[in-house]
């Protein structure tokens, strides 16, 4: 389930133009899929951290994690269902910032 919950997002938000998205199992920590998304800068006016404080400050309220670089997240707390809400508000947050709306 949750294989299919991190490609369900993955699916949507490389759908913009620019965004580059890698599925991994980390070796340390909880050995669950996990989706790392980054994005080209020059085509999408927002940084990782706006991203990640932009789903933070919506609703619901969506926790991620990552550096300078990326927005990184799992589905293993999420609900069967509830990746369709991340990847359209994650989507919806890269599209609202990309140079060719």
């Amino acid at each position: 389930m949750w294989e299919k919950q991190i490609q369900h997002i993955s699916d949507t938000v490389k759908e913009v133009e620019g965004v580059s998205v890698e599925i991994h199992v980390p070796e340390i920590a909880n050995h669950v899929p996990s989706l790392r998304i980054s994005w080209d800068d020059s085509k999408i006016k927002l940084s990782p951290p706006e991203a990640r404080k932009a789903l933070q400050m919506g609703h619901p309220s969506i926790e991620t994690v990552g550096g300078a670089e990326s927005v990184d997240m799992t589905t293993w707390m999420l609900n069967p269902g509830e990746e369709r809400t991340v990847a359209i508000r994650m989507k919806e947050i890269l599209t609202k910032h990309h140079t060719k709306k």
